[in-house]
């Protein structure tokens, strides 16, 4: 995160650059001076957030370095020490980087007026126009020539590579140079310029020298090894040249002091090491260059493994001492510098730094009105040449110092935060990153950085995330600040008509929160008690869920794609027992169904909404525990439940309809078969939706609607075939009684298809029997054959006698199941029963020839497949119905 907001400064920084150039004018300046107004605002909170992020993590976060050393990816934070109180000299590193990334104005030698001043003749003597302004303000200090300032707040920084650089720009420098190349002997100036290269870049100072190796970022960066590892094994052996020759960084200028001995200030000196070898090695490739020379070795064993504060300062020790003597030997005798001196006075002045003293005259700001160094400055000197030994706890006593000693004012509040996060203060982060950097303001970014401090300061133990409130109940501050990003989240993406981004994001910046916790003071409690339930030390996060469980269902997903990938992302909440993120996700999958329901201009594709249909009820019959489970959830069963009912409805009324009725003109037969092609088609994608989800086949396994289906699709594709066996079993399937199971539909006894289904199923049986006794007519009896069974008969006959009843056909007197006197049944309907009824009997005689007296099934029994007497079968058939 933090890495991106570097990057968004850089580019915002750029394109104002690029905006001031331009030179516009009328109306549009204004609302380009508001533009720009906003876009530094803007940039100050970005950077105020990054700083702020930068030394909590410092001061306050384990050290990601020495946690995964030690296995901390498997561990906890509470199993990690305090990084304060680490050894001395360990934060001093990560303190100068914090210092000079956040508090100085950075490297300014590519600015155009740096370059413009190092093109001249003489750089050491150049001066700005009066009317150039921004190169003075850059380039301020106690001398004269800017030059010899830049060069002061190089060596003040630490900066000692971009020293040196600036310095071979030195017209005595170059001239030394020349000479040298045409094979004359070095004069003392380049003598004094050649001790001055060796001193600076051999610099065991903390937090580098601020070359392309050791950059501001750390050296503990594990993501970029990856990517480094990972780009030089693709590179294995090929070689390019478009890069410029990075030179031996291991070059020994100081017997004693390595070129890498800055790295022993890192907490992982070993693992730093690698990353600068692989910088290196990255370079040497892309200029054509050996990586296989011995100073590119990815191992090196003379640098420790870990952090050793005697090995750093003894390097130091030995740098430090090497200055003494050749810039400022004991007695005032000359010295290999003595000529540099004597021509440029602000050079011993500058030097006299790097021995951890600030001359007077520098600190007071000299002739000038800069009012010397900062605050941060002075720090950076204690740190980097004076004390580099400096123990945290103390970090946060010499800043106060530098603080009271430093000039140019400054916002104090923001340093008193300063101090009070070097000193531990965790709260004064998440307080500061609410209040000063925009948490509260309902932006995305600056919400999520302060949602996540709070987490992570939670995580390592330095804060409670609940508070107690007098008069209320506790405030979990990590909930509150987590839901409070991401509505922020979901606002400024809907702003942007991201909805679909802003959602996934708000999720996933959720998720790691909402999952159930063990309570540990319940499990404690309960050890002590003879029983307990298992469900009592488990803690759920109702704030979280419930904010996830409104990002879903707030949204409606525009492609499958992105539904399936927010189902998928909150899978496992559900199967941790998470209702309200259950109900979202039915909620979730129902939208699609809807969606497929209504495209392809009206005409609805089934498949996929009965595959989305069956997504919301796996939601809650399969992901949540067992003892959470609704059976096949809700919105999504009733929907399903329609569809497959309907579906199926339709399908027997047009085979009805075909079954009894003559067709007198042809378009109307015609007609009638396309309506009856297009529900049977409709019917076969909804049935194939649900024959092709392995996950849910088990669970519909008794699901009546979706029986009902299955064997109207039979009825149909059995009586296109002419399969009258077939046809006879399926719709006697679908009339017959059966005790339903006892979990789903309580034990009551009921058939697959609704009674108002009766007479469209009897009418097709009718037509059957008619047909089938119309071409047995003359011939011998015993030769009869029927496709219905002795027991399919009887349940034709007791579907009939139920039919007949509701229509008030067998009553004599109105009633609840007669009709009443003004709506009696007609004469042809009565007719037409009567004959139904009669083809019923004259197919039970065939039945009874055909299929014997004992087909039947034993009702009576609770156990199917038994045998029953001829006495029992019209027992059953002269008994009343149910």
């Amino acid at each position: 995160m933090c890495e991106c907001l570097m990057r968004l400064q850089d580019k915002a920084q750029t394109n104002g650059t690029g905006n001031n150039n331009n030179d516009g004018s009328g109306g549009g300046d204004a609302g380009m001076k508001d533009d720009d107004e906003e876009r530094n605002n803007n940039m100050e909170l970005l950077s105020l957030t990054y700083a702020i992020s930068h030394l909590a993590e410092i001061f306050l976060l384990p050290s990601l370095a020495s946690a995964m050393d030690s296995g901390f990816h498997d561990q906890t934070f509470d199993a990690v020490s305090s990084r304060i109180d680490g050894p001395a000299g360990s934060l001093t590193a990560d303190t100068v980087r914090y210092l000079r990334l956040h508090h100085s104005a950075g490297s300014v030698l590519d600015s155009p007026e740096v370059v413009k001043m190092l093109e001249s003749d003489q750089p050491e003597h150049y001066q700005f126009p009066p009317s150039f302004t921004t190169g003075n303000n850059i380039l301020a200090g106690p001398y004269d020539h800017p030059y010899w300032n830049l060069l002061l707040t190089l060596i003040v920084q630490g900066q000692l590579s971009d020293a040196w650089n600036l310095l071979s720009y030195h017209s005595a420098c170059r001239h030394a140079e020349d000479e040298a190349e045409d094979g004359g002997e070095l004069s003392p100036e380049g003598q004094g310029f050649a001790a001055l290269r060796a001193l600076l870049m051999s610099a065991p100072v903390p937090g580098g020298r601020g070359d392309a190796y050791c950059d501001d970022a750390g050296l503990d960066d594990y993501l970029e090894e990856e990517s480094l590892e990972q780009a030089e094994d693709e590179n294995d052996g090929e070689e390019k040249e478009y890069g410029e020759d990075p030179g031996d960084i291991n070059q020994l200028w100081i017997d004693g002091v390595p070129p890498n001995s800055y790295l022993l200030w890192e907490s992982l000196p070993r693992r730093a090491d690698k990353l600068r070898t692989l910088r290196y090695r990255r370079d040497l490739r892309r200029c054509g260059g050996r990586i296989d020379d011995e100073g590119a070795e990815l191992e090196s064993y003379m640098v420790p493994e870990v952090y050793q504060p005697r090995v750093a300062m003894n390097a130091f020790r030995i740098w430090q001492e090497t200055i003494r003597v050749t810039a400022f030997p004991s007695g005032g005798g000359r010295c290999v510098l003595s000529a540099l001196f004597q021509r440029f006075p602000p050079l011993p002045q500058i030097l006299s730094i790097l021995l951890g003293t600030i001359p007077p005259s520098i600190v007071a700001g000299g002739n000038t009105t800069s009012g010397g160094l900062t605050w941060s400055q002075v720090l950076l000197v204690e740190l980097l040449y004076a004390r580099p030994e400096m123990t945290p706890e103390d970090i946060a006593t010499r800043a106060r110092v530098a603080m009271s000693k430093g000039s140019g004012g400054g916002n104090r509040p923001f340093q008193e935060i300063i101090l009070s996060i070097m000193n531990g203060g965790a709260g004064q982060v998440v307080e500061t990153m609410f209040s000063l950097c925009g948490g509260s303001s309902g932006a995305a970014l600056p919400a999520t950085m302060t949602s996540l401090l709070c987490s992570l300061l939670v995580d390592a133990g330095y804060i409670s995330a609940r508070k107690d409130v007098p008069a209320s109940s506790p405030l979990n501050i990590q909930a509150e600040l987590l839901v409070l990003a991401a509505e922020s989240i979901l606002s400024s993406f809907s702003v942007q008509e991201q909805s679909d981004v802003g959602v996934r994001t708000a999720i996933r910046l959720l998720l790691p929160n909402a999952p159930p916790k063990q309570d540990h003071r319940a499990r404690s409690a309960a050890d002590n008690a003879e029983s307990y339930d298992t469900e009592d030390d488990i803690i759920y996060e109702p704030r979280i869920a419930a904010m996830i469980a409104e990002a879903l269902s707030h949204r409606l997903p525009s492609t499958d794609a992105e539904a399936r990938d927010l189902l998928e992302l909150c899978e496992e909440m559900v199967r941790l027992g998470s209702l309200l993120i259950a109900d979202a996700c039915e909620s979730l999958a129902f939208s699609r169904a809807l969606h497929h329901n209504r495209s392809n201009s009206g005409n609805s594709n089934f498949t996929r909404e009965v595959y989305w249909l069956l997504r919301g009820m796996e939601v809650q019959s399969c992901w949540l525990p067992e003892q959470r489970r609704r059976t096949l959830g809700f919105a999504c069963r009733r929907r399903f439940d329609s569809l497959c009912e309907g579906s199926a409805n339709d399908l027997i009324a047009m085979l009805s309809v075909a079954a009894i009725t003559n067709f007198s003109k042809t378009s109307e037969r015609e007609n009638h078969e396309k309506e009856l092609s297009s529900a049977l088609q409709a019917a076969e994608d909804i049935l194939e939706g649900v024959l092709q989800d392995e996950a849910m086949v088990p669970v519909l396994k008794g699901h009546l609607e979706a029986n009902l289906l299955q064997y109207t699709v039979d009825v149909a594709l059995a009586d296109a075939k002419g399969d009258t066996v077939r046809v006879a079993a399926d719709i006697v399937h679908c009339l017959e009684e059966r005790c339903l199971s006892e979990g789903d539909h309580g034990g009551v006894v009921s058939t697959l298809a609704d009674p108002k289904l009766y007479p469209e199923f009897l009418c097709i049986a009718f037509a059957l029997l008619v047909k089938e006794d119309s071409s047995q007519h003359g011939r011998p009896m015993e030769f009869a054959s029927c496709a219905f069974t002795v027991h399919g008969i009887h349940i034709l006959m007791a579907r009939l006698t139920q039919v007949l009843s509701c229509e008030g056909i067998l009553c004599s007197s109105p009633g609840p199941l007669g009709a009443s006197p003004s709506n009696q049944p007609s004469l042809s309907k009565k007719e037409y029963f009567s004959a139904m009824r009669l083809a019923f009997s004259k197919g039970l005689m065939r039945a009874f020839v055909s299929h014997g007296p004992s087909t039947a099934m034993k009702t009576g029994s609770k156990k199917r497949g038994g045998e029953v007497s001829m006495d029992e079968e019209l027992e059953l058939l002269l008994s009343p119905c149910i």
